[in-house]
């Protein structure tokens, strides 16, 4: 199974990439698709392929609508050359543990007086659906399609398209991300067909103190490769300043670009971006906002979230159940030893061991359950330290070693493709022990030991780890899809990166 769907996304990766070079031949039809969604994004010269969160992604990178943690409804209007101007709405909302999904319309017009004879007219529509899911937490991968319409006067053309994207956090600061757009067959007015401005970008973002840095490069099928760099900063706690550059490619548009924003509690936004032309400015701006309860990073519900059932079980914490194993090893260890009630008992550790806190502490409840007096190697006998006056108390001690006390995943996986996550978690308690009379005389060996096996929903992982505690907090390791999906991901960024670089050493 791995290795069919190892053949399955290397093929897809190496037609994909490929097909936005061999149509590079003429120019592309359906040039509204390069306008640019969202005022943040413009602002920063649009070098946004890593940094698309809302339902902007679904113009710049379909895979950023794995990185919503609330539903987000986005408006905008674009004042475009020559009287022409855009309207966007977008809306996307995470689904939990089931990824996120998205919607965009866009809808464009322009008019003018031709040569007398009366008023032309065209227009441009747009209508996009788009799903993305985390295969980790640090990995998302998304893709929408989208139906196009353009109008010539009384001519009309219609296609759709395909987008697909990957994102990929390196760290809490730095993410890269890689995105193919505009697949799909050109517009065909009458007899005469254009190509889809089919583009692949790559680039990535950096977090620094209050300020986002941000680089992408972009091909574009008929036209060189374009750098796009943009930077964020954040002064004050609401205001956010923009400013960009555009380099590559003769347009009439300037290389810069600038803009402003201003945000609420992170729910409410207005972003205005900026990019003048020799035909006169260009103007975006764009109102968001931020409705329901916001979602942990993870996608599992912090307040009013309903998942689904599986969710809703919330399963025990890797602690607690070594805590029970081990209560369960040690009552039975008590019975077989039949120690008189009422007996002085002491407890020494053989080994050291990360969880002999642990142990030792349901030892003491179940030795104090059981009516002993115990003691520890911290605690004097009773009488303090005089023994001889206690002969009438009879007195023993329990030595013990940890053997194993540890929770693991032994496997991860995912339902179908891209599913949901689960993972087979194995935990185990194995404890030695040695119980000594008065005369130091070992009067019973014996170990006891127990095993739990559970499967246990990924989005749940995190929260049965206990910090500090390793034995309980074991490491994740990537299985099943996330292995294949993961290094391919990144070999096609870096890949990305190579073949934009060397089209761009032959276009000079």
């Amino acid at each position: 199974m791995v290795s069919k769907r190892f053949v399955v996304l290397t093929v897809l990766f190496l037609v994909v990439v490929p097909s936005v070079e061999c149509w590079s031949q003429g120019t592309s039809g359906a040039q509204f698709l390069g306008i640019g969604m969202g005022a943040r994004s413009v602002g920063m010269g649009g070098a946004y392929v890593s940094l698309a969160t809302d339902g902007s992604a679904l113009y710049w990178n379909p895979a950023g609508l794995s990185q919503t943690t609330r539903m987000r409804l986005s408006v905008s209007h674009v004042s475009w050359l020559d009287d022409a101007s855009y309207e966007y709405a977008s809306f996307a909302t995470p689904l939990g543990s089931n990824g996120s999904v998205g919607l965009a319309l866009e809808q464009g017009s322009l008019s003018w007086d031709n040569t007398g004879s009366g008023t032309f007219e065209a227009g441009d529509f747009s209508g996009v659906v788009g799903y993305a899911r985390r295969l980790r937490p640090n990995l998302g991968v998304g893709g929408s399609v989208k139906y196009l319409r353009s109008s010539l006067g009384d001519a009309g053309a219609s296609s759709y398209a395909l987008d697909i994207g990957a994102v990929y956090a390196l760290s809490k600061s730095a993410t890269i991300g890689a995105a193919v757009r505009n697949l799909g067959p050109g517009l065909t007015f009458e007899v005469e067909s254009d190509p889809l401005p089919a583009t692949i970008t790559v680039g990535g973002s950096y977090l620094w103190n209050d300020a986002v840095f941000a680089l992408d490069f972009e091909k574009v099928n008929d036209s060189e490769v374009t750098t796009r760099a943009g930077v964020e900063y954040s002064p004050v706690r609401y205001l956010a300043l923009r400013g960009g550059m555009i380099l590559g490619g003769d347009t009439a548009l300037s290389s810069f670009t600038g803009g402003v924003g201003l945000n609420w509690d992170e729910r409410w936004a207005i972003d205005y971006a900026y990019r003048p032309t020799d035909l006169g400015g260009t103007h975006w701006l764009a109102l968001t906002a931020g409705l329901g309860s916001e979602l942990s990073a993870g996608g599992a519900e912090e307040t009013t979230y309903r998942g689904t059932a599986e969710e809703l079980t919330i399963p025990t914490s890797n602690i607690n159940v070594l805590s029970d194993l081990t209560r369960s090893v040690i009552a039975t260890a008590l019975d077989k030893m039949g120690i008189p009630v009422g007996a002085e008992v002491s407890i020494r550790q053989i080994d050291s061991h990360a969880a002999n806190w642990l142990v030792q502490s349901i030892f003491l409840e179940e030795l104090t359950g059981c009516g002993h007096t115990v003691r520890t190697a911290a605690t004097p006998p009773a009488g303090g330290g005089m023994v001889a006056h206690v002969d009438e108390m009879e007195s023993y001690e329990v030595a013990y070693r940890i053997v194993s006390c540890e929770t693991a995943y032994t496997r991860v996986w995912r339902e179908w493709l891209v599913g949901a996550r689960k993972a087979e978690r194995r935990s185990s308690v194995d404890v030695y022990f040695q119980l000594a009379g008065a005369s130091k005389t070992v009067v019973w060996a014996g170990s006891e030991e127990r095993e739990r096996r559970d499967i246990v929903p990924g989005s749940r992982l995190e929260g049965l780890r206990t910090p500090g505690q390793a034995f309980a907090s074991p490491e994740i390791e990537p299985g099943g899809w996330d292995k294949v999906i993961e290094p391919v991901v990144v070999a096609g960024i870096v890949g990305g990166l190579i073949y934009l670089f060397y089209s761009s050493k032959s276009s000079d």
